[in-house]
């Protein structure tokens, strides 16, 4: 399967612009929107609505779902969105479908837009790949300032695959640098019960735990720890996304946490994007509905982020020779 660019023609005014979204969908007998999609509908949505965005262009999607780690598919919904002459696609999350879909894009200089944290190799031959997504040494830097500043001499460090080893890199290699002791562990693979690990930790006298997972992961954690008592006072745990996590069951235990969030809702801009999700939406959007998570915030950013570049850019006629 090959991907070939042809003639382009001016995106002018007042045009369609098409913009492609390829999404992963889980498998089970009820396949659930993802929190990227939503975002994505949400914010093309939104622009059409600020005439000062786009003036007199209206922005288009067609959106694919694929499933997870399915490259080859992925290759095949990017050529098919190509061919319809898409300004930029978006997605999808997953390391294997993702790098076969940029490997596409940078091919026909089409940009490709990620909404999920990745590892950018350091040659830096991703022309056309943006990512709004905090790089991860600047994450690594905000846990490792934290761990500074609470004066922590011994932690525990519990990642869930291996690309937290990367996003933790600063602080892993603090013990040659600063006086602290750090234990690494690592959450079940093919298991969501944390019980026994999380017993070894309380039997280790392991007070100081740093988590690196997703927001469903760390909710699954949370309802684990308390029947063990590790939300008492004297255990500090630390956690990303804590904005996308029900906290309510946890008001009155005793928990001592600390999160992380790159979302600010204290900012008006934001206030009013989540005021306009509920009027849309009629409901107001939960802690684990998605709305507030990390994710979807950067999706949401990015899809705003290229709707100036849309009024200047020139579609493209792709065409599929198989």
């Amino acid at each position: 399967m090959q991907c070939f660019r042809g003639m382009a023609s001016e995106c002018s005014s007042p045009v369609l612009c098409l913009s492609g979204g390829i999404f992963e969908q889980t498998d089970g007998p009820v396949s659930l929107v993802s929190a990227e999609e939503l975002a994505f509908k949400f914010a093309v949505n939104n622009i059409n609505r600020n005439r000062t965005l786009l003036p007199n262009t209206t922005l288009t999607y067609d959106i694919q779902r694929i499933n997870i780690y399915d490259s080859f598919e992925a290759s095949r919904k990017a050529c098919d969105q190509l061919s319809l002459g898409v300004v930029a696609i978006f997605g999808p999350s997953h390391s294997s479908s993702s790098n076969a879909v940029q490997s596409i894009c940078n091919a026909l200089e089409v940009p490709h837009i990620q909404v999920r944290w990745k590892h950018h190799p350091m040659d830096n031959r991703d022309t056309f790949y943006a990512n709004l997504y905090p790089d991860y040494s600047s994450l690594s830097y905000a846990i490792l300032d934290l761990v500074q500043f609470l004066k922590w001499k011994t932690a525990t460090v519990v990642y869930d695959d291996s690309t937290g080893l990367i996003r933790l890199q600063e602080l892993i290699m603090a013990p040659s640098r600063y006086n602290i002791r750090l234990k690494i562990r690592q959450l079940p693979v093919d298991s969501q019960d944390m019980r026994p690990l999380l017993k070894e930790m309380k039997r280790s006298r392991e007070f100081r735990i740093i988590f690196d997972c997703s927001h469903h992961m760390a909710a699954l954690i949370l309802k684990q720890v308390t029947p063990l008592a590790l939300t008492h006072s004297y255990y500090r745990l630390s956690l990303q996304d804590l904005m996308a996590i029900d906290l309510e069951p946890y008001r009155f235990c005793g928990v001592n946490m600390t999160g992380f969030r790159i979302i600010n809702t204290d900012n008006p801009q934001v206030a009013s994007i989540v005021e306009k999700w509920s009027m849309e939406r009629q409901i107001p959007p939960k802690p684990d509905s998605g709305l507030l998570e990390g994710i979807m915030t950067v999706c949401f950013n990015t899809s705003l982020l290229h709707a100036p570049a849309l009024s200047r850019w020139k579609s493209a006629t792709v065409l599929i020779v198989e």
